[in-house]
């Protein structure tokens, strides 16, 4: 299984096939459907973002899934001296680039409309998928503070001190 991971520093798995990436699948799922029923046209239009529906919404969120995990990093590597140059915020322009290749992939379901409106959807789209996650990584985060406190827990290094303790004979000892 570990064939079709990448490891991207040490704690960050792309692992498609694993609870969090489609609950993460889940989330930009519902925020793309917000931005594009809030902002984005029913039918295909000049200046707003267009989607065919919400099971295209779905495909969507698994596409710029999919790019972010194959693609964004060579982009990154290859963009790496204007990213240091403008402190990171070239990655925006990255994520916009993104989105368009996402739209480009989908064809006629999804369409964005130019680089300004990509640019502006990849930002609303992140802030709103950020939001809408927040309650599972508060549940992650508690999750692995309990389990590290937790003395019955297999995998706590004080297991052993937590839960043997020293024997004391107590019984009545005849004389």
């Amino acid at each position: 299984m570990s064939m079709f991971s990448i490891n991207i520093e040490n704690n960050n798995k792309f692992e498609p096939w694993t609870k969090d990436f489609w609950l993460k699948i889940f989330v930009m799922t519902i925020a793309i459907c917000i931005v594009c029923w809030v902002w984005g046209a029913d039918y295909p239009s000049d200046t707003r973002p267009y989607i065919a529906g919400p099971l295209y919404a779905v495909v969507l969120a698994i596409v710029i899934s999919l790019l972010n995990g194959f693609i964004k990093p060579i982009l990154s590597y290859l963009s790496l001296p204007m990213i240091v140059s403008t402190l990171g915020l070239f990655m925006l322009v990255i994520n916009a680039i993104i989105v368009m290749i996402a739209a480009w992939l989908m064809g006629d379901t999804f369409d964005i409309n130019g680089f300004g409106n990509a640019f502006l959807f990849s930002i609303i789209v992140s802030v709103l998928s950020f939001i809408l996650d927040i309650p599972r990584r508060i549940k992650k985060i508690s999750d692995h503070l309990s389990a590290k406190h937790d003395p019955y827990r297999d995998n706590n290094p004080e297991r052993e001190e937590a839960t043997f303790t020293e024997y004391e004979d107590v019984t009545d000892k005849e004389e």
